[in-house]
This record gives structure tokens, C-alpha cells and sequence, in this order.
């Protein structure tokens, strides 16, 4: 069994690491960051939309109902990049909603998740919708 990404996989990592880099750049980032936390917001919601245009949380949604149509190893290698790229906000908990929750597909809905530690819900104050 080869474990090794395809061809296809390292130009998706590669395309999406080149996207982040240009423009979600560290200093971007860090600019958007500042913006949205002085008007007292955890997640730039200008940023999340963008997310959602260029199919983040859409990976696994089949095309025939807007998504994107790849797997589960396309998808850990998109969210892998944007760990590289430190984007912050629950991009993994809006990407499982994609489908079912009303905008989290095209991220003008940010969901995040309960956790079932007993920890405080991560970003709660700006979460459209709280999945578990």
C-alpha cells in the first residue's frame, strides 16, 4: 500500500499553500487578526467568506450540491496548510457542517463545536450555530 500523496494531492497542498501565502501572508494575517479583534470579534468575517469562495469548508460535499467533491486526505491536506498558515477561527467545525448548517458552506456562517471535555466552547460569541 503506497501512503505517499498523489500527484494530484501535492499540487492541491502546493495551490493552497501559494493562496495562503499570498494572500493570508503573516503580516495580513496578523493585520486581519487586529482588525477584527478591535471591533471585538474573534473571526474576521471578510476572511471567513473568503474561505468559503474558495471551497475550504465545501471540500467534501459532493459537486452535485456545491461542493468541491474530494476526500478526506484532500481535505487534511488543505487544513494542514492553513495550521502551516496559522489561520485562526473553528475552520474544521464549519467544514463538518458544510451541508447541513445553512452557510457554512460558502462561510457566511461560522460554526463551532461543544466539546465534550467540559472545556468553554471555542469562539462561541461568534458562532452562527454550535454543532454537539
Amino acid at each position: 500500500m503506497d501512503f505517499q500523496p498523489t500527484q494530484d494531492q501535492r499540487d492541491l497542498r502546493a495551490g493552497v499553500r501559494a493562496l495562503l501565502e499570498g494572500r493570508y501572508g503573516r503580516e495580513a494575517l496578523r493585520a486581519s487578526v487586529d482588525a477584527a479583534a478591535d471591533a471585538g470579534a474573534a473571526v474576521d468575517r471578510g476572511l471567513w467568506r473568503e474561505l468559503g469562495g474558495a471551497g475550504f469548508f465545501a471540500l467534501r460535499l459532493p459537486e452535485s450540491e456545491g461542493g468541491v467533491g474530494l476526500g478526506l486526505p484532500e481535505a487534511v491536506l488543505v487544513f494542514e496548510e492553513a495550521g502551516r498558515a496559522l489561520v485562526p477561527g473553528p475552520l474544521v467545525a464549519t467544514h463538518l457542517a458544510a451541508g447541513v448548517v445553512p452557510g457554512a458552506a460558502a462561510g457566511t456562517a461560522v460554526v463551532t463545536a461543544f466539546d465534550l471535555g467540559g472545556d468553554l466552547v471555542a469562539y462561541l460569541g461568534e458562532a452562527d450555530a454550535v454543532l454537539g
